[in-house]
């Protein structure tokens, strides 16, 4: 019974030596453990700690990927203290790092913002890296009382390399409310209760690396995350700021007057104080958590001519709000990562202001080159007030699907020139209906998405509101034809409102990860192209067509009576697509992105 437990043992060793083997083949390192500890104490203070082993296992792992660790903190409220950082070469040797491993510097996204150059960042650099090495690194980052106004944190569960065992821990005094979610990855917690503290605490095993690939979404909702809070949402929105922090002394209320004196539409008086907080204050892009999850009083943020993304929201929704208008500050989340119990601002996505302008509700952001109502942008988010309320858009912006469409005569001469008319409608997200208020006689921005401003000779938007618009134009643009021996080539004009704009390069075959728009794509052409006479259309008639799961593609090219009747249509159902249905929409992509189907080839006889 014995010879078969111990030859039971031999063989579960192999097969994970050999599991291991495979792991270390495809990867430059592997997490050998990573462990994260958050304490949070009676009297307020709070501490985290942080170890990991790492394999190191090709030269780029040390080289280019992980000779490194960096540590970002602020010495004014937090100590910082190195437990351990030594290496464990391929022989058996263990190397401590040296004094000179260990340099502090300014973090980078600090440089050249005053306010916040007391913050420091610890470069620690591994020493004796080589393959099979494996290095064990630990510190503790201890925060004063008071600093913090609470323990929050949004941790995405996988690294730059595999993970083999993450353990996550979090102390919590017996007297204080926590509440955490996990996304993506099932709850395995274990709760204990010991010495006034209860302690929560998740193990999880072989956890894939972070993926690379471009157009991933842009939070983190579709990996394994783990966020908590021992303060609910609304109690952590409270704690952004005070009422005081909110004052703006009276030389820059005069300021603000002078600068809006004669203008009379609302919507300029907006740009103007979206120019002055937007474009004329500097960007601060220091992460939310290093600010303590708070802003600083508005009067310093206009005297350091700068704010973090939260704070120039704050102020232009502040400076709206002096003069008169109706008007919020509202912040979007991904509905995966949403949960009222859990205040964590580092999940918040983006901050907007809610205002009524010369009698219609917009969502607005401090650039003052906004064109369209960011309503459309943003319905499909969680949409939030600073009471952590939700906020609904009107059912015409949840009604109103982005799309442009594009249709006209358009003649070809013998010397290669462009000519004729355009009609073009525009919805949601691609209509310019700001640019319409502020001044429509030069609010061209439809027609320059398809053709070069110079090609414009004149345009007229026929109808708009907030919704969608019709606009015509008059193009006449020089010498469009290609040439190649006796073959002509012309590229089929599209919008970069289209997928054009979104600027896509070779796609892969798969994707591990959702593959993301800046938008929703429907767009469709209809062009009836005149050709000179003595020429003729090389190609033969060409009509396909596909649906699918991920949308629709359609392109029709016919020639008759010395002219190209020509329909293009894309259309994308879902602005993220999953990779279930990832190969469906590169297949759209491939029909939509074929040569002959991207521009016409005309001969001379």
């Amino acid at each position: 019974m014995k010879r078969i437990y111990i030859i039971s043992l031999i063989i579960i060793s192999l097969i994970s030596s050999c599991q291991n083997n495979k792991s270390e083949e495809n990867n430059d390192a592997i997490y050998k453990s990573i462990k994260k500890t958050y304490t949070l104490n009676a009297d307020g203070s709070m501490s985290f700690q942080y170890q990991h082993q790492l394999k190191y296992i090709t030269h780029l792992s040390f080289n280019r990927l992980f000779g490194e660790s960096f540590i970002v903190y602020n010495p004014e409220q937090q100590e910082l203290k190195i437990n351990r950082a030594e290496t464990k070469m391929a022989d058996g040797k263990i190397i401590v790092s040296p004094e000179n491993a260990f340099n502090e510097i300014l973090p980078h996204f600090a440089a050249g913002i005053p306010a916040y150059n007391h913050l420091r960042e610890m470069v620690v650099t591994h020493t004796a890296l080589e393959p099979g090495c494996l290095v064990n690194f630990d510190y503790e980052i201890k925060s004063n009382e008071g600093y913090m106004p609470y323990l929050s944190d949004h941790i995405t569960l996988q690294e730059d390399a595999p993970v083999e065992h993450l353990e996550i821990i979090i102390n919590i005094p017996e007297n204080v409310e926590f509440n955490y979610k996990l996304i993506n990855i099932e709850d395995q917690v274990t709760k204990t209760q010991k010495d006034g503290y209860i302690q929560y605490k998740w193990v999880f095993k072989n956890l894939e690396s972070l993926s690379h690939e471009d157009h991933q979404p842009h939070d983190p909702s579709f990996a394994p995350n783990l966020m908590f809070s021992s303060v609910n949402l609304e109690e952590a929105l409270e704690n952004l700021y005070t009422k005081d922090d909110l004052n703006i002394s009276d030389d820059v209320k005069t300021t603000i007057r002078k600068r809006i004196f004669g203008i009379k539409r609302g919507i300029n008086i907006i740009t103007e104080l979206q120019k002055f907080v937007g474009n004329e204050m500097n960007d601060f892009n220091i992460p939310i958590d290093y600010t303590a999850y708070s802003i600083r009083p508005l009067n310093n943020v206009l005297n350091s001519n700068g704010g973090t993304k939260l704070e120039k929201a704050i102020l232009l929704n502040e400076l709206i709000t002096y003069l008169g208008f109706e008007n919020k500050l509202i912040f979007t989340i991904s509905p995966k990562l949403y949960d009222s119990n859990v205040g964590c601002i580092k999940s918040i996505d983006q901050y907007y202001i809610q205002a009524n302008i010369d009698g219609e509700d917009f969502i607005i952001s401090t650039d003052p080159n906004q064109n369209h109502n960011l309503a459309f942008n943003i319905k499909d988010e969680g949409i939030l007030d600073i009471n952590a309320k939700s906020v609904n858009l009107p059912e015409s912006i949840y009604d109103t699907e982005s799309m442009i469409q594009t249709s006209g005569e358009l003649k070809i001469n013998a010397s290669g020139d462009l000519s004729g008319k355009l009609a073009m409608q525009v919805q949601g997200t691609k209509n310019p209906y700001l640019h319409y208020l502020k001044d429509i006689v030069n609010a061209n921005d439809v027609a320059v998405s398809i053709f070069s401003k110079d090609a414009i000779k004149d345009f007229k938007v026929v109808e708009y509101d907030q919704k969608n618009s019709k606009i015509e134009a008059q193009i006449d643009k020089k010498e469009i034809l290609r040439k190649q021996a006796d073959y002509y080539f012309f590229e089929i004009p599209t919008s970069n409102y289209g997928i054009k704009g979104e600027n896509l390069h070779a796609l892969l075959d798969h994707r591990k990860n959702p593959f993301e728009l800046s938008t929703l794509i429907n767009e469709s052409y209809d062009f009836l192209i005149s050709i000179p006479e003595g020429f003729s259309f090389v190609a033969p008639s060409i009509h396909k067509t596909l649906d699918n799961n991920a949308g629709s593609v359609k392109i029709e090219i016919n020639f008759a009576d010395n002219a190209i009747h020509l329909k293009k249509s894309l259309k994308i159902n879902s602005k993220e697509i999953s990779p279930m249905l990832y190969s469906d929409f590169k297949e759209l992509m491939n029909i939509w992105n074929k040569n002959s189907y991207q521009e016409l080839i005309i001969k001379k006889q």
